[in-house]
């Protein structure tokens, strides 16, 4: 958990998690044609990888050129993209098995 400076109260770690896929299907929509996310990445000139990390709620750290691109190709602004969560998506799945 991390401590709030100066408050002396504790917070919980919240994820900040992003709305790539939901942009994306916006703009499928808007243009009416199916987006890749190689096309994708190639249009707003970011790494397939950085891309594909994004789509699957990898990203741990969020480089500023790289939110800058995807916001100048989706035509939206960081908070539209960035959304502070109290789930981790990671915490959701019914696969893995609690430890004791």
């Amino acid at each position: 958990m991390a401590k709030q400076k100066g408050k002396g109260r504790i917070m919980r770690n919240m994820p900040i998690l992003n709305k790539l896929r939901v942009l994306i299907a916006q703009k499928e929509v808007a243009e009416n044609r199916r987006l890749s996310y190689r096309q994708i990445a190639s249009e707003a000139k970011v790494s397939l990888s950085i891309l594909s990390s994004y789509a699957m709620q990898k990203v741990n750290r969020f480089d500023g050129e790289t939110l800058e691109k995807l916001c100048r190709y989706f035509n939206v602004q960081p908070g539209d993209l960035l959304v502070l969560s109290d789930v981790s998506p990671r915490s959701t799945s019914t696969n893995k098995k609690k430890r004791p």
